[in-house]
């Protein structure tokens, strides 16, 4: 089979499964480098791509390693439907492992940096509406742009599913972020931000310029919109909110996704485990002949070899209840 056809037929599997456009985008996005590099390579069938032409290719990748881990994940995933079908032997990716992932921590947005977006775009109701929605309810900039007005409850909670992962998220949103939607102009329009003609994705692009012009005028350096998102995530785990909590408000498919990125704040899990370590130093021999002990009765303070001395002493056999 060649490769044209291979790409072809998955994709119109990956249709009939009904799964999303911007999973099916990605595949092609693959596949128009695969087809790059094995035109140039003089490889036409499936079956002519060996583990080391993959290895090759990968050589010459110059993304962050968290691309080459999805894009290898993609790869893995097609050969492995490909063997499957009986195109080629065996997957030619099977045996190829991923990069070591970024271990750079995300970084949010400080108080005066947010306070500073919010008042360069003080005459721009719309960036400033869409930079209040993205601090506040955790939303990734696409699900922001073409959030739709009957997705926010009358109760003040946003509710709906991520463009990205599917999962549902329910957020609570702040009385003064409901009152800055609501004063946006209706015109009749079905969401806040988008017209609803395009693509999402276009829209999201478009706002990512608008916002960025709105960061420059503040001096925040380095912006981003989903820097926003990971703002929201931080003050909930600093406020002492647990993991899985928040992995659920962002709409992770797993806790895992959250926990990559946001660990180095989960101070729910830090402020347990150092309480559970401090019970164990409490009962520990060794610290405990360093601690000073009031004298009774006149005696002296044990010695610390005294305290472990006794501490170490065997015990005297209990007898069960009932036994002979």
């Amino acid at each position: 089979m060649t490769l044209a056809d291979a790409f072809e037929a998955y994709l119109r599997d990956m249709q009939a499964r009904n799964l999303r456009e911007s999973t099916r985008k990605g595949y092609e996005s693959l596949f128009r480098l695969l087809t790059a590099f094995t035109r140039d390579a003089g490889l036409e069938s499936v079956a002519a791509i060996s583990s080391g032409d993959l290895r090759k290719w990968r050589e010459q990748w110059t993304c962050a390693p968290s691309t080459q881990g999805l894009r290898l994940a993609r790869l893995k995933a097609f050969f492995s439907h490909a063997a499957a079908e009986g195109w080629v032997p065996e997957s030619p990716a099977r045996n190829i492992r991923p990069p070591k992932p970024d271990s750079r921590p995300t970084m949010p947005l400080s108080t005066d940096e947010v306070a500073a977006l919010l008042a360069a775009a003080e005459r721009k109701p719309k960036e400033r509406a869409l930079l209040l929605v993205l601090r506040y309810s955790g939303l990734a900039i696409q699900d922001a742009v073409t959030l739709e007005r009957s997705a926010v409850c009358r109760n003040g909670d946003l509710v709906l599913r991520r463009a990205k992962s599917g999962e549902l998220v329910t957020v609570a949103l702040p009385a003064q972020v409901l009152a800055t939607l609501d004063a946006l102009e209706a015109r009749g329009r079905r969401h806040y931000f988008w017209t609803g003609a395009g693509r999402p994705v276009t829209a999201a692009k478009y706002w990512r310029v608008r916002l960025k012009l709105v960061a420059k005028s503040a001096g925040v350096a380095g912006f981003h919109p989903h820097r926003l998102r990971d703002t929201f995530a931080v003050a909930l785990l600093m406020a002492g909110l647990s993991m899985d909590d928040v992995s659920t408000l962002l709409g992770h498919s797993s806790v895992r996704t959250t926990e990559r990125y946001y660990a180095p704040w989960n101070l729910a899990r830090r402020g347990r485990l150092a309480t559970l370590v401090r019970e164990v130093h409490q009962q520990d021999p060794i610290l405990l002949a360093f601690t000073p002990k009031k004298p009774a009765g006149g005696a002296g303070t044990p010695s610390a070899e005294a305290s472990l001395a006794t501490h170490n002493a065997p015990k005297p056999a209990r007898r069960h209840q009932g036994s002979t």
